[in-house]
């Protein structure tokens, strides 16, 4: 469909349904994702319309109709698995305008909500999830913590800045530290069989990009991998010279407890290592040669060659590692341009 088809259809729906329009073409393109083999929730969620439940006016608020399709979702679990629902318990630890009570309070179940607001517009204020016990346990617990510093809360939506408030935290570091003891802290408080819903997004802070979804520990039994449109973001109206791929998705995690005593986590580790010093069995002499030129800026004499790779442990594996790399560069000659005797560039490197 080319850009003045999808003009003309905007036009005709906005004539027959108003300013609702977008909502409604939003529902009907994302149908044949959301509903699948009979089942009303798949791995990729989308609610143009946001629904009714907690207070749209608060920045980062999560839609009522995600809590809503996860709680159904383990309500239909325990009811296909015979168990009893009457105790069922939502909890929800960072609860800002109060959008988790709405939805439990369509099936009805009970719900718990903590928020470290001391006067928040619903549920217990004041709570403190890096200080603070959870009293109480849970079948669900829905966690939707602040995206680091993107959107301030205390100081700036409420109150005046905390110190223990995750979207206060000096660093991305800081707080993916303090985000996993969270995590580990309230799936504890899971009762057996609890689900931990963990709702986070990608962000980017001054140039750089972190993948929350990617970087939070996971516990217990990894159920499902959820993908969630975003609609009507604050940065939709923006427009910025620089390239980049804006992020219109977050991530829906589901993890369950399955057993009260033995707890299965995994938690991303990071480092790095320099190809100049380091081998590997990935590493090739390719490889090696390749990288050792481009950081010489594309260009390289073959003794010079000799000189960056004589330290190197493939090289004082190898007596003859001078023939290996004339060889190696023999091997590759459509990638190793001749620029005089003894002297070569990468096939990509500016001349």
């Amino acid at each position: 469909m080319n850009e003045l088809q999808l003009q003309r259809a905007a036009q005709l729906l906005e004539r027959e349904f108003g300013t609702d329009w977008k909502n409604i073409a939003g529902m009907l393109g994302t149908e044949g994702l959301r509903k699948r083999v009979g089942k009303e929730l798949t791995s990729f969620m989308a609610f143009p319309d946001r629904g009714m439940g907690g207070d749209n006016t608060w920045r980062g608020n999560c839609s009522p109709e995600v809590v809503a399709a996860i709680l159904k979702y383990i309500l239909d679990c325990k009811q296909y698995e015979g168990k009893d629902t009457s105790q069922f318990t939502l909890l929800d630890p960072m609860s800002g305008s109060g959008t988790s009570k709405a939805a439990a309070d369509r099936f009805p179940v009970r719900s718990l909500l903590y928020d470290l607001n001391p006067t928040p517009p619903v549920g217990r204020g004041n709570w403190n999830a890096l200080q603070d016990e959870v009293d109480d346990s849970a079948d669900l617990i829905f966690f939707h913590p602040p995206y680091h510093s993107i959107i301030p809360y205390s100081g700036n939506m409420w109150g005046t800045p905390h110190p223990d408030d995750l979207s206060r935290c000096g660093s991305y570091e800081e707080f993916l530290e303090k985000l996993n003891f969270c995590i580990h802290k309230f799936f504890l408080a899971l009762r057996k069989d609890g689900r931990l819903a963990i709702l986070v997004g990608d962000i980017r802070s001054q140039g750089h990009f972190y993948s929350m979804q990617n970087d939070v520990m996971r516990m217990g039994d990894f159920e499902s991998f959820l993908v969630k449109g975003q609609f009507n973001c604050v940065s939709d109206t923006r427009r910025y010279k620089k390239p980049f791929i804006p992020v219109v998705t977050e991530y829906l995690l589901l993890l369950k407890k399955a057993d009260p005593l033995m707890i299965l986590f995994s938690q991303r580790q990071e480092g790095q290592y320099c190809v100049h010093d380091t081998d590997t069995t990935a590493l090739t002499w390719h490889h090696l040669i390749r990288m050792t030129m481009e950081s010489m800026g594309g260009i390289a004499a073959l003794s010079d060659l000799y000189d960056q790779l004589k330290r190197h442990p493939k090289a004082a594996a190898n007596p003859h590692y001078q023939e290996r790399v004339r060889a190696t560069i023999y091997e590759h000659r459509d990638q190793y341009i001749p620029v005089c005797r003894g002297c070569f560039r990468l096939s990509y490197a500016v001349a």
